[in-house]
């Protein structure tokens, strides 16, 4: 009996056999339970009924157990691999599993061909871009998915456009919540999308276009690094094409369209592309551009910083095994490492500053927004396919990762394994593990022990990981399929096709104002801006997202705003919309003037015509409030008012 490697194996006696088929059987029984509710079975009189998904993989260990202490050799599942799988662990002599590393370090194209390529190939991810999200390309300055989120993010990256040219010191005192600092650490700060961004909005673009190209261009670049990254291991642009497709639309990103910094994954296949160079021939260059890679992921994503640095542990540690165990690799990472840290230091130093103020997340909506195994079969709403299936899932937990990523990504796990092939499918393991949060074995150590992880509301967002590794493994396993193929073009093109087909969505979008009202011009040559108020406010934390067209607003005056939009809300926001629930009594107005408001608007166009008909009579009536500006907009009219002592 041989390998597919061409080494002798023993023949495995009859009772290993049935052990690790028995074993086989009880951890499929485990993760179907896992995915599912459990299973109740009743044949005549026989009743079997499985709920708990740790009993199956307690009777595999039992098992295996049995099996390797009555046969030790061969060990279980050793057929997975080739020859000498185990004993490269802990034998320096051993012969080496392949690394599957064909072209880490380029394939002598020439700069003109690499141009070329990179033209050819953003076209290429562009035009699907734009299918899989269209009619988004007909709208791209007037739309959005929705009025939350994005101008919530539009906020964000004009901010750090408007404040790093003019106070760099002050970057993370937002214009929100005044009179809170800090307050642009109260979620993502999206900083080095911002910067990208920045020229567009000097240049002054609608702020719109620039979210909207910034938001489908992370869909292209995740692609293009998925592609490069994936020819680098296996040295086909097939392969790699079909890869970069299954990442770009991953079924994740769809359910986050409205989220832009979870777009933001293009950085995380370059950090394992620098990791696997740095593994293998030991370079100080290769462990830096892993460091910088590493902080640019961080600096566009904290959520995705965070989970990448428990990611590359564990394939990094298969890879440095795999090369040897390479003390230069070690060396050149930790100088990538000090980097890193050098790179996002800034950023850090203000979220710590703030830590008092955020806290760490309660432990209820931690657990909320922790997977468990039915989220995994559950579509999103936005697939075409799949979306009527959705009723009934849990936001941010429909997780169903789509049939053709799956089924690509099974031929990576055809044996003979690889190191980089074992690496993924232990990274496949965490990121699923990961997901399920504190339901899992993974996440409850990180959030009651690892300070950082307790910020993070959303584990499920860890699912990104899943579809890349999925990508990965799938540009693997069908590197060595189109190999064998007489016809490798076509076939990589028919499951570009299938893929691309599968992932069609159902796109809705909301019209979004170019320009705010005019009332604001008032405000453009006060200085310092004004502080402002803005009416109607939201009365209870369902309608707190009422504020994000307000903050969108600010971002052509950059007045400071007592109203505010983001992951936290401070203790200051909550009382305010409490005490101006009944605005505009006269205790209202009092806690305005008492809060350093100079100036609040009413907009019609937000609120019952009778309610705005009311308020505006009920102003005209007092002494301390002054009207400045009133301009027709969105069929009704928007005031600006001064408060006067």
């Amino acid at each position: 009996m041989t390998d597919r490697s061409g080494g002798a194996r023993p023949r495995l006696p009859r009772l290993a056999i049935v052990a690790d088929g028995l074993a086989t059987l009880f951890i499929m029984a485990g993760i179907a339970v896992g995915l599912t509710d459990g299973f109740d079975l009743a044949v005549g009189r026989l009743h079997l009924a499985m709920h708990a998904a740790w009993r199956p993989f307690f009777w595999a260990a039992i098992v295996l157990a049995l099996r390797n202490w009555r046969i030790p050799n061969p060990p279980s599942f050793s057929w997975l691999v080739p020859s000498g799988a185990v004993q490269w662990v802990m034998d320096r002599s051993a012969a080496p599993l392949p690394l599957e590393e064909v072209a880490l370090f380029g394939g002598g194209r020439s700069p003109q061909k690499r141009a070329t390529e990179f033209v050819l190939l953003l076209l290429f991810f562009a035009a699907l871009v734009v299918a899989l999200t269209w009619p988004q390309a007909l709208h791209m300055a007037d739309a959005l998915p929705d009025r939350g989120d994005p101008l919530f993010s539009i906020w964000r990256i004009a901010w750090v456009a408007h404040q790093i040219v003019r106070d760099p010191i002050h970057l993370f005192d937002g214009n929100i919540f005044y009179p809170e600092r800090l307050t642009l650490t109260y979620s993502d700060s999206l900083l080095l999308p911002a910067l990208i961004s920045a020229p567009f909005f000097w240049l002054g673009l609608p702020p719109v276009l620039i979210y909207n190209v910034m938001l489908l261009g992370a869909f292209a670049a995740s692609g293009m690094a998925t592609f490069y990254f994936v020819r680098a291991l296996t040295g086909r642009t097939d392969a790699a094409l079909v890869s970069g497709v299954v990442f770009a639309f991953y079924p994740y990103r769809y359910e986050h369209y409205p989220h832009l910094e979870l777009q933001m994954t293009m950085w995380a296949p370059l950090a394992l592309w620098a990791l696997h160079r740095t593994m293998a021939r030991s370079q100080m260059r290769d462990g830096i551009l892993t460091g910088v890679a590493f902080a640019c992921q961080a600096l566009s994503s904290m959520y995705y910083g965070m989970f990448l640095s428990l990611y590359t542990l564990v394939v990094g540690g298969v890879l440095w095994l795999g090369h040897g165990r390479p003390r230069g690799a070690l060396k050149a990472l930790a100088a990538g490492a000090c980097v890193a840290v050098v790179l996002t230091a800034p950023m850090s130093a203000a979220y710590l500053a703030n830590r008092s103020m955020v806290g760490s997340r309660w432990l209820g909506t931690v657990a909320l927004y922790s997977a468990e195994g039915p989220d995994f079969l559950k579509p999103h709403f936005r697939s075409a396919w799949y979306g009527r299936w959705a009723e009934g899932g849990h936001p941010e937990r429909q997780l169903f990762p789509r049939i053709a990523p799956v089924a690509l990504a099974a031929t990576g796990f055809l044996p003979p394994l690889s190191v980089s092939r074992i690496g993924y499918l232990l990274g496949l393991v965490l990121t699923v593990d990961g997901s399920l949060g504190l339901n899992g074995a993974i996440y409850p150590p990180l959030y009651y022990f690892g300070s950082p992880f307790r910020g993070l509301r959303v584990p499920a967002r860890f699912s990104i990981f899943t579809g890349m590794t999925l990508a990965i493994l799938a540009g693997l396993g069908l590197a060595r399929w189109l190999a064998r193929s007489r016809f490798p073009c076509t076939i990589a093109a028919v499951l570009i096709a299938a893929t691309a087909i599968e992932a069609i969505p159902h796109m809705t979008f909301e019209e979004v104002w170019r320009q705010p009202p005019h009332i604001y011009d008032s405000l453009d040559r006060l200085s310092p801006p004004a502080v402002v108020a803005e009416f109607p406010m939201p009365t209870d934390p369902v309608s707190y997202p009422i504020d994000a067209r307000y903050i969108y607003f600010s971002t052509f005056h950059w007045y400071r705003l007592v109203n505010g939009n983001s992951g936290h809300f401070p203790a200051s926001y909550e009382e305010l919309t409490k005490r101006e629930a009944d605005f505009p009594s006269v205790a209202a107005i009092q806690y305005l003037k008492q809060r350093g408001v100079q100036y609040f608007t009413v907009h019609g166009a937000f609120m019952d015509r009778d309610r705005y008909q009311s308020i505006v009579m009920e102003l005209a009536a007092r002494g301390d409030v002054q009207l400045v500006a009133s301009a027709p907009w969105e069929g009704s009219e928007s005031r600006l008012y001064r408060l006067t002592q």
